[in-house]
């Protein structure tokens, strides 16, 4: 019996699988990734009040993550330390290597790319020849639209 229950569930209710990266901020669990998703296809579709009622339950699961990250941070200790674990929740772990190289400037890399942008061998290209005014052939000669022909018109 409970097998036949479990394949019936298993049938109407799939697991799905979720991927939470290292990228993501911490506070996102799959849980609150399986959320997200489903709020953000409920947009999609417009359903907005229902997807209001699935923030709630984001908000909160958020709320309670962080706070249980802030709760380890002591502010009697100092405030410069405070905002650094408040910054490390917020957008995750500083990288300890500093990604600035040093020398590059705006006006260098201005310089470099007008250089290999500019072609010597470049040559202007030759004046377009274009048709004098009594070659040009204006409208539908010999062919009637709607009682209208070419008779009827004044063109030479």
């Amino acid at each position: 019996m409970y097998g036949a229950m479990v394949d019936l569930l298993n049938f109407f209710y799939p697991e799905r699988a979720v991927t939470v990266t290292t990228s993501d901020p911490p506070y996102i669990t799959p849980a609150v990734d399986a959320l997200l998703r489903r709020k953000n296809r409920l947009m999609h579709a417009g359903r907005t009040e229902q997807a209001g009622a699935v923030a709630a339950p984001i908000r909160t699961a958020i709320t309670r993550s962080s706070m249980k990250r802030m709760r380890k941070v002591d502010t009697r200790k100092s405030t410069k330390d405070a905002w650094a674990k408040v910054r490390e929740v917020i957008k995750g772990p500083e990288n300890q290597a500093d990604d600035y190289a040093t020398g590059l400037t705006a006006q260098l890399f201005n310089d470099h790319y007008a250089a290999i942008s500019t072609d010597n061998n470049y040559k202007t290209p030759r004046s377009k020849v274009t048709a004098s005014d009594n070659l040009l052939h204006h409208g539908n000669r010999g062919v009637s639209d709607a009682g209208y022909t070419a008779d009827d018109s004044d063109w030479s």
